[in-house]
């Protein structure tokens, strides 16, 4: 039996796709992140994106203090020279043509990409695939970044969050639970991959119809919201307006840097702006609104991590009698929630035992990088 609480430094996060920057953020010069309270460092070399461990091999100096020149990141601290491959190329202290040591090479993650606008970073295998955005290669869509939000509130409790339904009312009274009832009707999660999608529907408040305010359309219509979950921590919400005839999508994805940070990456999509810049700004400064009334609740929780519960037998499931008593109390409101929960434990589990067997970290040994097939900006 599992139980406990799934923190931003949890191993099995491991084995996961995490954003760990914006495309537009990675330079000519190396860029240091922090993933699950480790450091990487970011550079393109020779045209191609790679990452690594953020430490020299020779006296453990951050390989983001130094700078990239000919394709190689050069160590700011005595000039050893990385190739993408992590290969060291070059020891100044031994002179021109001597080889490095056979162990001065620059740990490299499993794997490294590019898709959305984002970076993606894979330290180990990673247990699902990079969340799809299919409205980017859709006609009409104006798309836009919030800015990158950090916070003390964990990535489990922060997904949990995205997936709430019944929090709206009460923490978005001011923006989007605007005259939502707090009534949330009985609703299916279903598999899909190594995740899974959530669709709901309901009557609510679209202030941002402009055919309300024009006396065309009530305020109050049927919304169609679709939820898509990637393990362990993308998310893409899909919100529908038949009788307006809108579509908005956001794509939530977080960075669990370390025990007491995440960082938050929002991108929305809309398809009823027309491409006008001021309106797409007002789209995403109410957007940003929203998220601050989250963090602000989110960040006076006093839990290290999102709780967990599974009785580890076939799939994972969650359980509700027998064995330890779980923190938390359900109910049919929480389907999402609960299916997050149940994926995630089972994630810890298969980890669990992954690092039990003696190639679970062959990556460390043989310094492979692998970008994932078919990235793309």
């Amino acid at each position: 039996m599992l139980t406990g609480r799934l923190t931003n430094v949890d191993p099995a996060l491991r084995h996961g796709w995490h954003p760990v920057a914006r495309s537009s953020g990675i330079t000519d010069a190396p860029l240091g992140v922090r993933l699950l309270g480790e450091h990487w460092v970011l550079a393109r070399l020779d045209g191609r994106l790679t990452a690594f461990v953020d430490r020299c091999p020779h006296r453990l100096a951050p390989l983001s203090a130094g700078r990239v020149d000919g394709g190689e990141l050069v160590c700011g601290y005595h000039g050893w020279r990385f190739a993408a491959s992590g290969e060291c190329t070059a020891v100044p202290a031994l002179g021109p043509g001597v080889p490095a040591p056979r162990r001065a090479r620059a740990v490299t993650p499993w794997g490294v990409a590019e898709r959305h606008g984002l970076v993606w970073l894979a330290p180990e295998e990673p247990c699902s695939d990079i969340v799809e955005l299919p409205e980017a290669d859709e006609p009409g869509f104006d798309s836009a970044w919030l800015p990158t939000t950090r916070t003390t509130a964990c990535a489990g409790l922060l997904a949990d969050n995205f997936l709430d339904a019944a929090h709206l009312p009460f923490v978005h009274a001011a923006t989007i639970g605007a005259g939502e009832g707090a009534v949330v009707g009985p609703y299916r999660v279903q598999a899909d991959g190594a995740g899974f999608v959530v669709r709901l529907e309901q009557d609510v408040s679209n202030p941002e119809d402009p055919g309300v305010a024009a006396g065309l359309r009530p305020l109050v219509q049927r919304r169609v919201s679709t939820y898509v979950y990637r393990p362990p921590f993308m998310l893409r919400l899909r919100l529908d307006y038949p009788a307006a005839g809108m579509t908005n999508t956001i794509l939530f994805c977080l960075q669990p840097e370390d025990v007491d940070a995440t960082a938050v990456y929002t991108r929305i999509m809309r398809d009823d702006l027309g491409g006008d810049p001021t309106r797409l700004a007002e789209a995403a400064g109410f957007e940003q609104a929203v998220l601050d009334e989250d963090l602000a609740l989110q960040e006076q929780f006093t839990l290290d991590g999102l709780p967990l519960h599974t009785d580890g037998g076939p799939g994972g499931g969650l359980t509700s009698g027998g064995g330890a008593v779980p923190e938390e109390v359900s109910i049919r409101a929480d389907a999402a929630g609960v299916a997050l929960r149940r994926v995630l434990a089972a994630l810890v589990v298969r980890s669990a035992a992954a690092r039990l067997t003696p190639t679970a970290d062959i990556r460390h040994r043989t310094g492979h990088v692998r970008a994932e097939p078919g990235s793309t900006m």
